[in-house]
C-alpha cells in the first residue's frame, strides 16, 4: 500500500505526465498529419520543432517577447515555411517512391540542421523569463508555471486544429481526402491545394511545438533527433491522421514517462516507454504504413 508520501510522489507524477503529454501532443501531431493525409515520411519534422526554439530564443533576445507571443508568431511564420517546402519538394516527393522521398527530406534535415549549427553553433540555450521558475500549488501539488503555459497553448492549438477538421469545408474536405485521395479527386476536389494546405499545417505545429518545448526543456541544434524519435512513437502509439487518438497516445506516453519515473529507477523508464512501442507495434501490426482507411 502506497505511504502519504509515495501517495503525493504519484498524483505528482500523474499531473507532470499530463502536462508533458499535451506538449507531446503537439509536437507529433505535424507528423501524425503528414503520414496520415499525405502519405509523406516527414523525417525533417524535429528540425522544424528545432527552428521553432530558435525563434523564441531571437525573439526573445532581440525583441524581448514573451514565449506566448512568440508561439502566436509562429503559426503564419511556420505555415508559411511549410507551404514553400511543400511547393518546392513535397508536391515532388509524393510522385516518387517513398525511398526517395524519405532520401530528400534526410537532405531537408541536414541542411536546416547544418545551417543551424552555423548560425547559432552547438551551445545548448536555455529560455528564461521572469516566470521561468514560478510556480503554483494546488492541493500540495506543485505546477511549474512554464510547463502550465507549454501545455496550455499546446492543447488550445490541438483544439483549433480538430474543429477546422471537423467543422469546416476545408477540413471535411480534407478528411475525405484522407480516406481515399483518387475518389476526392474525381468528386471535384483540389487535391493539391489541400496537400499545400495540410503541410502548412503541419510545420505550423512543429513550429508552435519547438516553442512550447523551449518553455520547459534546454536545446541545441543536434538535439532534435531525441523528438524526432518521441514523435514517431507517439504517432505509431496512436495511429496515422488521427488527431484524438494522437492527443490520447501524447497524453499515455507523458503519463507512463513520469509515472515510471518515481516508480523505477531512472535508467528504466526510455525501456518502458520504448517497450510500450514493441507491444503496440505486435499487437496492431501495421506500423508506419497505417490502415487502409483513416479516421480524422
Amino acid at each position: 500500500m502506497l505511504t502519504t508520501i509515495s501517495l503525493s510522489l504519484l498524483v505528482q507524477a500523474l499531473v507532470n505526465g499530463l502536462l508533458l503529454g499535451l506538449v507531446y501532443t503537439l509536437i507529433s501531431l505535424g507528423l501524425s498529419l503528414t503520414l496520415g493525409i499525405m502519405g509523406v515520411v516527414n523525417v525533417a519534422h524535429s528540425t522544424l520543432i528545432m527552428l521553432g526554439s530558435y525563434l523564441a530564443l531571437e525573439l526573445l533576445q532581440r525583441l524581448g517577447l514573451d514565449h506566448i507571443i512568440s508561439a502566436v508568431i509562429a503559426v503564419p511564420v511556420f505555415f508559411l515555411i511549410g507551404v514553400l517546402l511543400e511547393r518546392l519538394l513535397i508536391s515532388h516527393v509524393a510522385r516518387t517512391s517513398q525511398t526517395t522521398g524519405l532520401l530528400v527530406l534526410f537532405g531537408v534535415l541536414v541542411v536546416i540542421e547544418g545551417a543551424a549549427i552555423l548560425r547559432w553553433t552547438t551551445d545548448t540555450q536555455v529560455l528564461s523569463v521572469s516566470y521561468t521558475n514560478a510556480s503554483l500549488t494546488l492541493a500540495g501539488i506543485a505546477i511549474a508555471v512554464p510547463r502550465l503555459i507549454a501545455a496550455a497553448i499546446a492543447l488550445v492549438l490541438v483544439l483549433l486544429l480538430d474543429t477546422f477538421l471537423r467543422s469546416t469545408l476545408y477540413g471535411k474536405a480534407i478528411r475525405a481526402m484522407a480516406q481515399n485521395r483518387d475518389a476526392a479527386r474525381i468528386s471535384g476536389i483540389d487535391t493539391d491545394r489541400l496537400s499545400l494546405l495540410v503541410f502548412g499545417l503541419a510545420t505550423a505545429t512543429a513550429g508552435v511545438g519547438g516553442v512550447v518545448l523551449a518553455m520547459i526543456f534546454p536545446f541545441d541544434p543536434q538535439d532534435h533527433y531525441r523528438w524526432l524519435a518521441w514523435a514517431f512513437l507517439v504517432v505509431v502509439i496512436g495511429g496515422l491522421g488521427s488527431i484524438r487518438n494522437t492527443l490520447l497516445a501524447g497524453l499515455l506516453i507523458g503519463l507512463i514517462e513520469t509515472v515510471s519515473s518515481v516508480l523505477f529507477p531512472f535508467q528504466y523508464v526510455y525501456f518502458i516507454v520504448y517497450l510500450l512501442l514493441v507491444v503496440t507495434l505486435l499487437v496492431r501490426g501495421q506500423g508506419l504504413a497505417g490502415s487502409q482507411s483513416r479516421a480524422l
